[in-house]
């Protein structure tokens, strides 16, 4: 998986989903542990001074989807993808200067099975989770399902 597949993820966001520029939704990195999303707090903070719930929500929500997607183009697949169920938790502020949500790889096996299902059903749902730190903390933990369908 290549830093410019997720370059190329985040433009299709600012350009398909307008509040993505809003927040300024930025590609972090992807290795072999996973990809970041980020977001400057600079455009994404409260009435704390803290990072927006929303941003969090999104950024977390959006690294689900990327992650989606690569695993679906690694495989050859071009397809629509959508978040089907998700569950946020805020555990501390995030004061970061640049908000970022980590999404991990999933679990090989976890991997072969959605891409078999996908290949054999033309659809099917990969659960994913992320994070967000904050001074060394996690800040945020995220979990999703995300219903990938071949186009």
């Amino acid at each position: 998986m290549s830093q410019s597949a997720l370059e190329r993820l985040v433009q299709y966001l600012r350009e398909k989903v307008p509040m993505t520029c809003n927040f300024d939704i930025r590609p972090g990195a992807v290795d072999g542990s996973g990809l970041v999303l980020e977001a400057p707090l600079a455009s994404n903070f409260n009435d704390k001074q803290t990072a927006f719930a929303g941003t969090l929500a999104s950024l977390c929500t959006l690294s689900g989807w990327a992650m989606t997607s690569l695993v679906c183009e690694a495989v050859g697949n071009q397809t629509d993808i959508a978040v089907v169920r998700s569950d946020l938790r805020y555990t501390r502020p995030c004061s970061e200067q640049m908000i970022r949500a980590y999404c991990r790889w999933p679990a090989p096996e976890d991997t072969a099975r959605f891409t078999e299902t996908l290949g054999e059903r033309g659809r099917a749902v990969l659960s994913l989770s992320a994070r967000v730190d904050s001074e060394s903390e996690i800040a945020v933990v995220y979990s999703g399902d995300y219903s990938a369908k071949i186009l």
